[in-house]
């Protein structure tokens, strides 16, 4: 089986040829390395094509710059191989990240291969933010525990072909798109085998989209209204799940004096 590795960038030259040389280490052989660089202005084009000198397997495409979502879309539209692993250009594949997950697809004749994780925060390794042996990757836990109690970030997953046949990133989300990708996945009901060894690294530095509070929390609002309009099942209870945050910090204002201060002032009324 061959698996097509989608390594997107935008600025990562202080990462980008590290991420490039954990799939080149691989153990397992036949891959391909799509490189979709999203417009970088910095030494990234340089890296990425020094290692398409080296390696033919890297295939490096240059666009305008269309955020996450229109990368990964621009490489799922090249790939050639049987599987589909995404990683992003400051993270990292274990060496037999692929060897193992293409042993878990040929054993389990599964649809999906999760595995664990590694931390580091600037440089320095931490533990996980979240302990993935605790749950089922499930399309309810998916849409009812993500960000709560759980996330996984997407270079942990490997797909086959066709479970992500016909579906692409929502163009429209700079942050949380992989939630709502993830979610169309796992509404097709894929077989899922977890490997509980952590065969990835994710990086958390300055540059991290998921360090801005602000946008993540607006995409992470228009995520949930896409979701929420695209629900039937779980309606009732992903609603509240989006909702009840919101409730609870309006009744913490409602209860202020200021505010009660300042209602009366306008409105007259108590």
């Amino acid at each position: 089986m061959k698996v097509s590795v989608i390594v997107t960038c935008y600025n990562q030259e202080a990462f980008l040829n590290e991420s490039l040389g954990s799939v080149a280490r691989q153990t397992y052989c036949d891959w391909e390395c799509i490189i979709i660089d999203d417009g970088s202005t910095d030494t990234s084009a340089q890296i990425a094509k020094s290692w398409q000198e080296k390696d033919a397997r890297f295939r490096y495409f240059y666009q305008e710059n269309k955020k996450v979502s229109g990368a990964r879309n621009a490489g799922l539209s090249k790939v050639e191989g049987d599987l589909i692993q995404f990683l992003d250009g400051d993270d990292i594949l274990l060496p037999t990240k692929l060897e193992e997950s293409v042993k878990a697809f040929s054993r389990e004749k599964c649809d999906v291969v999760v595995t664990n994780f590694s931390e580091e925060h600037h440089g320095e390794p931490r533990p996980p933010f979240c302990d993935l042996t605790k749950y089922d990757f499930t399309y309810k836990n998916l849409l009812l525990q993500w960000d709560i109690d759980f996330n996984v970030p997407p270079h942990c997953f490997c797909f086959t072909k066709e479970i992500l046949a016909g579906l692409t990133f929502k163009e429209f989300l700079r942050a949380q798109e992989d939630w709502v990708m993830w979610l169309e996945v796992f509404k097709r009901n894929p077989k899922v085998c977890f490997i509980n060894q952590p065969l990835v690294m994710y990086r958390i530095h300055g540059g991290n989209i998921t360090r801005n509070t602000s946008l993540m929390e607006q995409y992470t609002e228009a995520a949930s209204i896409y979701i929420l309009k695209n629900e039937d099942t779980y309606f009732e209870e992903f609603y509240q799940k989006m909702v009840k945050p919101y409730k609870n910090k309006l009744n913490r204002i409602l209860s202020r004096p200021w505010y009660k201060k300042v209602f009366y002032d306008i409105t007259g009324k108590e």
